[in-house]
Formats: C-alpha cells, structure tokens, sequence
C-alpha cells in the first residue's frame, strides 16, 4: 500500500470520527443544525471513499463525474443549510440557483471534453464560495467571546482556499491536497465542537439569567427550602421583604425566623403540615404572619417535595402569595352579608318586640303613680329605664336595616365635624380625654346625609373615648388623598383585641362590658349607603379609624 493510498485511508478514518463525534453530540442536545452537518459530513465521507480513493473512474465517465460533482455541490449546501440555522437564519433561495448553475456548467465542461481542471473549477469554485461565506459567518456573526469561532472561521478560509486551487493541483500534489484537507477538516471538526459547547454554556448562563430575574422580580415569593440533612432556607426571592419586612439575609442568617413570623393561632396547624407533607402539599395552607412592623397579613403558600433516590422528601419548593387584599374583601364581603341579614331580622322582628315593650312601660307609669306601690317606686323606676334601654338597642337595630335609604346632599364634612364638636367635646372633657382637631382648609363638598354623618362620628368617637377611661389624646382629621376624602379618627387606648378585630362589623361583638355592639355595625351601614369605605389600624399604642368618600365627579 503506497504513501496516497494511505493518506486517503486516514482522510476517511478522520471523516467517519468526526460523523461519531456530531451523531453523538445530536442524540445529547437534539439540535436540529447539527444533525445537517452530519449529513454534510456523510456526504463527504462518501466522496472520499468513492471517488477520492480511485474506487470509481470518474474523470472519464459521465455518470461517476455527475455522482461527483453533485456530492461535492450538495455537501457545500447541506453545509448552508445548517449554518444558516446554527445562527438563528432563513435560508437563501439563491444557493440553490448558484448551485444549479455551476452543475449545469460542470457537465457542459465535460460534455465539451475540456480538460479536467475545468470540469472541476464550477463545484470546487461553488464550493469554496460557500466555505469561505461561513468562514464570514463564524468570524463576524458568531456572537461568541471563546477563540473556537476565530480557529473555526480561519480553518473554513483555510479550506475555502484550498478548495478552490484544488483543480490545479489535483493532478501534480493529489497527496498533499488529500493531507492537507483532512487536517484541515479536523481542526473544523475540534472548533466547531468548541462553539457549540461554548454556545450551549453562554445558552445556560442567559436562560439562568432569565429564570432568576423572574424569580427575583415576582411579585410572590419564591423559595426552596431544605429539609436534610438540617432544615434551613437555601434559597428566597427578593419580594420577601416587600411583603414581610425581612430581607432574604436575615432569612439565611436565621433558621427559625420563618416560624417566628407565623401567627401565634396559626403555629400548630403549621406543624401539623410540616409533619404530614405527603397529605398537606395537595392544598394550599393559609396562614398568617407577623411583619416586621408588627402588622398582620395573610399569605397562601403552594409547594412541592423534592425526593431522593429512596422516596424520601429532602426538600420543599414553593410560592407564597400575599392575599391580605382578598381577605381585607372577603371579611367586608361577609359583613355585608351579616349586615343584610340583621337588616331582614330587625324589619321584621324590632317592632314586634317594640310593641309589648311600650305596653308594659305604660303600665308600669300608671302603676307607679297608685298609693298603693309607692314604696316601691324605685323599683318601678329602675324597670322604666331598663326598658328604655331595651328601646334603645332596638331602635339601634333598627337602624340597621338595609332598606333605609340615605338623604345625600352636596355638603362640606368640615362643617358637619365643626358642628357637632361643642358635644363632642362635652363628652371628652368628662373623660379627661383633649381632642384636637385637624380638618384641613381646602375640602370638596360631598354627597352626605348630614344625620348619619353625625350619628357615625359620634359612635366612633365614643368607641375612642371609651378606649382612654384614664384619659389621653384624641385626634379628628381630614385630609384628602387621590381621588379620596378621609376622615381620621385616633386615640391612644389599648387597641382592639384580636378575636374582635376580625369580627368587627358583626351586630353584638363588643370587648366593653356594657356596650350593645351596635355602634361599630350602623357605622359600617352609613358608610355602605354612602358608598364609603372604612379602615381600621390598631395596635396596643392606639387605634386609628379612617373613612374614605369618594370625591363625586362634577
């Protein structure tokens, strides 16, 4: 076996490893532009075998030429073809017209029985346009900082050269063509693996960079936290201190911080979620944390378990979700409904309790003037008031009932507040309590019912004196804000406790021993017929009370 036949053999050695290595390295990523190299890659091989290596006389023979010059051609657009979709392209439709031309040319040449340096110089000369035009590509539009782009573009000129001298030397040096093109497809082989690895790496950082800036900008909560060997958080998204207070440091610094946000109420059925994982992960537990301004929220957390090989949770992946806003809607959505419902009983119940009511007191006057009961006229009179008192709650009642419809009128809140403040203060100087008012200048007029404004600052203002039996500092404000007037009433009382809180609004819930619960349910069926809204914020330094009206479009 002499010297050429052995360079060749090599030449198709080196082809076929390199069809191994793009047939391997498809079946790992399933990229589509590296299945067409291989195919590009196969019809080279095929060339060497058949025609490079003397196998079929093709310089002589028509048919064998045409098989030639077509491998050659359809290799270079096979090579086309999945460069253009290495970089993200559409194919040009003129490749196609250049390569038609060029074949037709060939075999002209041939037909025409020109010597076979011309027969060659339309494929090899298409040929090497097409390898120097992805020379072009891999340096300039291979957006890529590695070397393996520039050794890859440098080899493709290299061959693209080589290619289109080929026909001149093909007959005086075909070993050195040979060598020198097998080295060369080697080095493109080895570079081009570089760039796709290379490429792939850069396609992990950005998609890793994308992930996290969602992650990191989600309005929810992201989090993944570990169970073994020792439970801590490995990871949490910044919208944690949007929502709770804490920066995702101070999460990662303290491992029981989390347990310490969870409501007091709430710690156990944690507990009991944290303990039967498999059964709890189908729903979504709803809690309530502490933020770090000591405010309560509400969050609703969804996760998954992470296993190990064994079926064993290891770790918890999950989203919590602030739903503070939608509770804040569902607690005013079932007061309203409570609000309905007494409205419905006191039309039809009040005045059938009424009516006995005023029977008995009217019996009880008469009876009270006869000599007869005169040494028991305190008694008389102690069951007079009581009664009285019972028309009292019931007129409350009434008040709320739903059908009542509100007198509203263009008016100035501040003048309503400026008022009714002579009484106000009355009622605050007997309880030691000093108000300042803060009502400012400039106010929109409002559709009001002048009546129950007054009826609902007096409730509220009662409640807030009520709160100060020692006395202390009460503030009644107005200010406007958006599209919004608010009236601010705060005291310094001991705030309102927890198990009233989220009943507030409910006919009979009161934490005052001999209050009706009534007062704070009318406040909030005066602000509904005035398609008002209120807020309360309360702590153990004080609680603040806001109403906001909208300002009506003029």
């Amino acid at each position: 076996m002499d010297y050429f036949h052995i360079t060749i053999i090599g030449a198709i050695s080196g082809t076929l490893s390199m069809i191994l290595v793009y047939i391997y390295l498809y079946f790992l990523y399933r990229e589509r532009f590296i299945a067409i190299w291989t195919i590009a890659w196969f019809m080279l091989l095929l060339r060497n075998i058949c025609f490079d290596s003397g196998m079929l006389n093709w310089k002589q023979t028509l048919f064998p030429f045409i098989i030639y010059q077509l491998l050659f051609i359809g290799c270079s657009l096979t090579f086309v073809w999945g460069t253009y979709i290495f970089i993200e392209r559409s194919f040009k439709k003129a490749w196609i017209y250049g390569a038609v031309f060029s074949s037709l040319i060939s075999i002209m040449f041939f037909l025409l029985q020109f010597p076979l340096v011309y027969k060659l110089l339309p494929p090899t000369w298409f040929a090497g346009v097409v390898l120097g035009w992805i020379a072009v590509v891999f340096i300039r539009y291979v957006d890529l900082t590695g070397m393996g782009r520039i050794i890859t573009g440098t080899a493709f000129a290299l061959w693209s050269i080589l290619t289109m001298i080929m026909p001149l030397f093909i007959e005086t040096s075909p070993r050195l063509i040979a060598v020198t093109g097998g080295i060369l497809r080697l080095i493109i082989t080895i570079s081009t693996v570089m760039v796709f690895l290379e490429r792939s790496r850069v396609n992990l950082i950005n998609k890793e960079t994308q992930y996290r800036f969602i992650m990191e900008n989600a309005i929810d909560i992201i989090y993944y936290y570990r169970l073994l060997p020792v439970a801590r958080i490995d990871y949490i998204s910044p919208a944690v201190f949007s929502i709770t207070g804490y920066k995702p440091e101070e999460y990662y610094a303290d491992d029981q911080l989390v347990y310490k946000l969870i409501f007091p109420d709430d710690r156990q059925m944690f507990d009991n979620f944290i303990k039967n994982l498999a059964q709890g992960i189908a729903l979504p537990i709803t809690l309530r944390l502490i933020r770090k301004d000591n405010t309560i929220l509400w969050i609703e957390q969804k996760c998954v378990t992470i296993l190990d090989k064994n079926g064993k949770s290891v770790a918890l992946e999950g989203i919590v979700r602030d739903i503070t806003a939608r509770k804040t809607l569902e607690q005013v959505a079932a007061s309203l409904d409570r609000m309905n419902m007494v409205g419905n009983m006191a039309v039809t119940v009040a005045h059938e309790i009424r009516n006995p009511l005023t029977t008995i007191r009217g019996y009880l006057q008469l009876l009270e003037k006869k000599k007869d009961y005169q040494a028991d006229k305190g008694k008389f009179k102690l069951m007079i008031e009581e009664i009285d008192r019972a028309n009292t709650i019931i007129r409350e009642y009434l008040a709320l009932s739903r059908n009542k419809m509100a007198h509203l009128e263009l008016c100035s809140l501040n003048q309503i507040i400026e008022s009714l403040f002579p009484l106000i203060e009355a009622d605050a100087v007997a309880s030691k309590v000093y108000i300042d008012l803060d009502l400012i200048t400039i106010l929109p007029n409002l559709l009001l019912d002048k009546n129950e404004i007054r009826q609902m600052l007096l409730n509220m203002v009662r409640n807030s004196i009520e709160a100060m039996p020692s006395g202390g500092n009460l503030i009644i404000k107005t200010f406007h804000e958006n599209n919004s007037v608010i009236l601010s009433i705060s005291d310094q009382g001991s705030g309102i406790p927890a198990h009233v809180l989220s009943k507030l609004g409910t006919p009979f819930i009161t934490s005052k021993d001999t209050g009706t619960g009534l007062g704070i349910p009318i406040c909030y069926q005066i602000a509904n017929r005035h398609n008002a809204s209120i807020n309360i914020k309360t702590s153990g330094q004080g609680t603040t009370i806001s109403v906001y009206f909208k300002i009506p479009n003029k």
